[in-house]
């Protein structure tokens, strides 16, 4: 499993990331699906924040030598379990009966910023950090239910340079443009996520049936995006 940390501070679970660029693969988003497991039924937690252990990345994305090294092996069917994987993890955030924040404490990449969106609210660091989706330089194409997460969480203008230029945006730039709640210095970023979670104490049922509700229609393109690339037409 990978090396995930839950502290419980008050009504807020506290979840730290601490793997190599915390990148996605099979391991990342099976243990981080597990955690939310966990923290549901488990704890009595209204908030769940996600940090990274390290200074200087939040995720870097996908783990694109764990997928190249699959796929050199001949192993697409792992390739494919994670993807289906990752696009089960967007749903559950999104659906998730506790409010989520992401503490974007250092650089939040590609498949990482992708899943950012899918928290409830954002903070990022605003002394170092990007926040980029460079899937125009990777080659790999925007699903629908991806487009519809970015439409329905940011204006259309910033996902149209996001993904046509895969420009790196800063935490100025990313609190100027809602992409995030607010950026602070990294002295001060944590105690304001936490100053801002510990008042979220709203029930978990209306929470997730809001959330349900709110996320429909992205909720339904995810779940037909995991039929498209189960049945191969996505190539990997």
């Amino acid at each position: 499993m990978a090396r995930l940390d839950l502290n419980i501070e008050g009504n807020v679970a506290v979840v730290t990331m601490d793997e190599a660029d915390n990148k996605l693969n099979l391991e990342m988003v099976r243990s981080l699906l597990d955690l939310l497991d966990r923290v549901e039924k488990e704890t009595g937690a209204f908030t769940v924040v996600v940090k990274s252990g390290h200074s200087h990345i939040w995720t870097n994305g996908f783990d694109i030598d764990w997928i190249l090294a699959n796929l050199e092996k001949g192993d697409k069917a792992t390739v494919k379990e994670f993807l289906v994987l990752d696009l089960a993890l967007r749903k559950r955030l999104l659906t998730y009966p506790l409010i989520t924040i992401a503490a974007l404490n250092g650089h939040c990449f590609g498949g990482g910023a992708v899943l950012s969106l899918c928290f409830d609210f954002r903070f990022m660091r605003l002394d170092r950090g990007f926040f980029c989706i460079p899937v125009i330089d990777r080659g790999y194409p925007i699903l629908p239910g991806t487009r519809s997460l970015l439409n329905s969480k940011l204006p259309g203008h910033i996902v149209n340079e996001l993904i046509l230029t895969g420009k790196r945006m800063t935490g100025a730039e990313c609190a100027a443009g809602h992409i995030v709640t607010a950026a602070y210095n990294n002295e001060e970023l944590m105690d304001k996520v936490m100053e801002y979670s510990k008042g979220l104490n709203k029930g978990r049922g209306i929470v997730g049936e809001m959330k349900r509700v709110m996320h429909a229609h992205t909720i339904k393109l995810l779940e037909e995006d995991a039929v498209t690339i189960q049945e191969g037409q996505i190539l990997v």
